[in-house]
């Protein structure tokens, strides 16, 4: 992850570039806090919450998209609660 610059793949195949703007723990899990990285003159304030899932040892890590829509809405306010105290 370069200058916090991520390169993930949609469900098409297609290359998807990120900033990512947070990486908190919560309820024992790990979450990157994600905007999507625009075009100059374009804008976009919709930020793309993921957690960190092991695999089957320690090193073997992926991003997952949260399926769960309490855990989501949970991560999502423990980010905005993250950033309105660093403001």
């Amino acid at each position: 992850m370069e200058d916090n610059i991520i390169v993930l793949e949609d469900e098409n195949g297609n290359e998807v570039t990120f900033e990512v703007i947070d990486v908190f723990d919560f309820n024992q899990t790990r979450y990157f806090a994600m905007l999507e990285v625009v075009p100059d003159g374009e804008e976009t304030d919709e930020v793309l919450i993921m957690k960190v899932e092991e695999g089957d040892n320690d090193e073997d890590l992926s991003l997952v998209m949260i399926e769960d829509e309490e855990e989501l809405e949970a991560a999502f306010n423990e980010f905005l609660r993250r950033d309105e105290e660093m403001e």
